[in-house]
């Protein structure tokens, strides 16, 4: 049974979406749940440079123009994010609005504000990895550049305003 932490983000999480973490070379996968007109859910799995903290109530995320996951968050509506990392759960309700960046980049960007947090531990029974991915270019340099320039425009987005969206 999960356990309600609050309304905001853990240090943990925070810790693990800082610049620091971009640099490594396992990168854990972010889980984003949002729901399809039909009512059917929809996984997505993002990476720390997908991601951006803007406080402890507000994350950004950035994906690819034309997603039905885009098209699912640009309707509003609860959504679900989960982290998942060795002895941490969390599972963090959020209400999404659109976000317009400075220049293109092929990808439509949204503002999660926090809604409530859940932690799920079971004693005697702890999770000992969490999803992980590496990226495959022989020059990390060049996804670590983008994952940069892509939240550099995440934290430079402004809210579309309501007659737009």
């Amino acid at each position: 049974m999960a356990d309600l932490l609050g309304d905001r983000l853990p240090d943990e999480l925070v810790q693990a979406l800082g610049d620091e973490a971009l640099a490594a070379t396992e990168q854990p996968a972010f889980l984003l749940v949002t729901t399809d007109e039909d009512g059917a859910p929809r996984l997505c799995m993002l990476s720390a440079g997908e991601l951006l903290v803007r406080d402890e109530r507000t994350l950004r995320v950035a994906l690819w123009h034309g997603t039905r996951t885009a098209r699912n968050l640009g309707r509003g509506g609860t959504v679900l994010f989960g982290a998942v990392s060795p002895g941490s759960v969390v599972y963090v309700r959020a209400r999404p609005i659109r976000l317009t960046t400075p220049e293109p980049a092929g990808t439509e960007s949204f503002e999660l504000t926090v809604a409530s947090v859940e932690s799920d531990i079971h004693a005697g029974m702890p999770v000992t990895s969490g999803i992980t991915f590496r990226p495959e270019e022989p020059d990390q340099a060049t996804t670590l550049a983008a994952w940069r320039r892509q939240r550099d425009l995440l934290a430079r987005a402004a809210a579309v305003p309501d007659d737009d969206r």
